[in-house]
């Protein structure tokens, strides 16, 4: 049974706009699922059973912990949908679910932007010492950012995300009454999201330019196809960025100034699903980082008489 807490609002003009993507969001949610899922458990595999342990792959391992939580609750929020958004789950599932989902958000552009620095300088800088990081000083930092996701995006889990609508029995779960009835605390806390955001898209976006720059100097002719593939790497990862965090923080912003437009509510919504698309993207970043993984993947389509992909010479000396 749903808490007393739960609050009773007129939310009406701000839910039933979502109806008109309603039918698309569903199959693109089970989607997202039925893609993302086995990618990332096959990136989890590779890296406990295949690979050996350096301080890009503890980066790697903790983008597909925060994927794997994300789809563990996107079942949830099918079934939402599929119950013409009636959340039968309670109050207190409700903001975990969400709390998950906001978790994701930050800790997907987190690692991504640690990601996108050690490409950097391992290309620009390959003597720092930020390149001879051992597996314990990236665990201590992974650790330190996950400490700091957690904190963040507590007022998620704190916040109204449940409240039924007038002359309805139904129960909405929704992040977006976080952006349209916020609180000062709120506000504030959208506010941090949205500098959060530009930061991280900033840096990465400083990374492949540079990156980019130095790969078509002069002094880059003919370069390696390791820094290629950093290249393409850091030009995806601006692209994710560009796809699956922006639009959210950004409809929200609009939503918190001009409230319940049904214009904005549709593109909300959509958004959401774009920020869930993160977690089955996420598997073409560790085809780029890890060469374990991306020889793993070659090998199962080789032996499927698929391909007849080459095995790059690093895994190859240590098999």
């Amino acid at each position: 049974m749903v808490e007393e807490y739960v609050f009773c609002l007129n939310i009406t003009s701000c839910t039933e706009p979502q109806t008109l993507v309603s039918s698309i969001l569903k199959p693109v949610l089970i989607l997202e699922l039925v893609f993302g899922l086995p990618g990332n458990v096959f990136a989890l595999w590779i890296l406990f059973f295949k690979s050996t342990w350096k301080a890009c792959n503890v980066y790697l391992f903790c983008l597909v912990i925060s994927d794997l939580l994300l789809l563990t609750g996107l079942p949830f929020r099918i079934d939402y949908l599929f119950r013409s958004e009636d959340w039968i789950f309670g109050e207190s599932f409700c903001r975990l679910i969400l709390y998950i989902i906001s978790v994701n958000y930050s800790a997907s552009m987190a690692f991504m932007s640690i990601l996108a620095v050690d490409r950097f300088f391992r290309i620009l800088h390959p003597h720092h010492r930020i390149c001879r990081m051992s597996v314990r000083q990236a665990i201590m930092l992974a650790s330190m950012v996950w400490m700091v996701v957690l904190l963040l995006r507590l007022p998620t889990a704190l916040n109204l995300v449940l409240a039924s609508q007038k002359n309805s029995s139904k129960l909405t779960c929704h992040t977006f009454l976080s952006w349209t009835w916020p609180s000062v605390q709120m506000r504030i806390y959208n506010s941090v999201q949205l500098i959060e955001v530009l930061l991280a898209f900033a840096l990465v976006v400083f990374c492949f330019v540079r990156v980019s720059f130095h790969v078509h100097g002069r002094q880059s002719k003919g370069a390696h196809r390791r820094v290629k593939r950093a290249v393409r790497l850091l030009l995806f990862l601006v692209i994710i960025f560009v796809l699956c965090f922006l639009p959210t923080v950004t409809f929200g912003i609009f939503l918190q100034v001009f409230s319940c437009s049904e214009f904005l509510m549709v593109c909300f919504h959509a958004s959401l699903a774009l920020t869930y698309m993160n977690s089955a993207l996420d598997p073409v970043i560790y085809c780029h980082v890890s060469a374990w993984f991306r020889d793993t993947l070659k090998g199962k389509t080789n032996s499927l008489g698929l391909t007849k992909f080459k095995m790059s010479a690093k895994t190859n000396r240590k098999r």
